[in-house]
This record gives C-alpha cells, structure tokens and sequence, in this order.
C-alpha cells in the first residue's frame, strides 16, 4: 500500500523537483558516501554504479536533455526496514536536441540516512532512452554489439 506524507515521499518529490532545477540542487539531497545504481544501464555501455563524483559527472551530461521534465504517477511504498522504501513513477520531457518525447516508467529502491539519500536504485526500460536520449548511430552500435 501506498502512503502518503512518508520521509520517503517527501525526499522523492523533492528529488523529482530538483532534476528541474541543477546538479548541485540533486547532490544536496543525497550523503556523500551515497551510492547511485542503475542495474540496466550496463546493457547500453553505461555505467551503472555510481559515487556521488561520478553521479554529478552523470547529471550534468543528462539533464540539459531532460529539461523541464514532468512526473506523474508517484506512488512510494514504506518497506519494514526503517528508511527504505520502493516507488514508482512516470516522467517524460521533450529532448531539445531533437524535439522527440522522452517518456519513461521508473521503479526505484531507495534507503535514507538522517534525512538523506544514502542508497538509490533506479530500473527503467532501455528502449526509450536508446530511442530518444541517443544518436541512432550510437543506438544502433549498442543494438549490433548485443546481436553478435
């Protein structure tokens, strides 16, 4: 069941409002010593675990394409353990580059430590971000590398 007004939601919402903002508005949400994964981004030559050095690297080449970015469809889920919690949420945006629709479907896991990020885990579908956030030739290389 979903529950409303948790620590865990309310540090989501402001993480979801803060990729509309900057890197450095991100970084403040999360402990230093936090870890970043994302366990599908292997798939298309990306890395999928990340320090918080690595995690500012990452936001400041990805959110300049996924500006203006609207989120719908939150819904947070308090586990046993205290300060975890599994969401999911839906975001989508139009890549200035190109002018095509970004949309895409999140599952995240994620831990807090005195009111921070320390552990982030974030699942989604590697269709829309090769079709959308990736030139076609870089797109296709991937799809060829995983065919042969």
């Amino acid at each position: 069941m979903a529950l409303e007004n948790t620590p865990g939601q309310q540090i989501l919402l402001n993480l979801l409002d803060a990729f509309n903002k900057d890197t450095q508005t991100v970084l403040s949400l999360f402990d230093p010593t936090a870890t970043v994964e994302y366990p599908y981004a292997k798939s298309i030559g990306s890395a999928y675990r990340l320090t918080m050095d690595d995690y500012r690297r990452h936001l400041d080449n990805i959110l300049p394409d996924m500006p203006d970015i609207i989120f719908s469809e939150l819904n947070v889920y308090p586990l046993a353990e205290q300060d975890s919690y599994w969401a999911e949420f839906h975001g989508e945006t139009t890549v200035p580059a190109t002018g095509d629709l970004y949309q895409q479907d999140y599952v995240v896991h994620f831990r807090l430590e005195s009111g921070k990020f320390i552990y982030y885990k974030e699942y989604w579908n590697v269709l829309p971000v090769l079709k959308t956030l990736m030139g076609k030739d870089k797109a296709q290389q991937i799809i060829d590398n995983h065919l042969s």
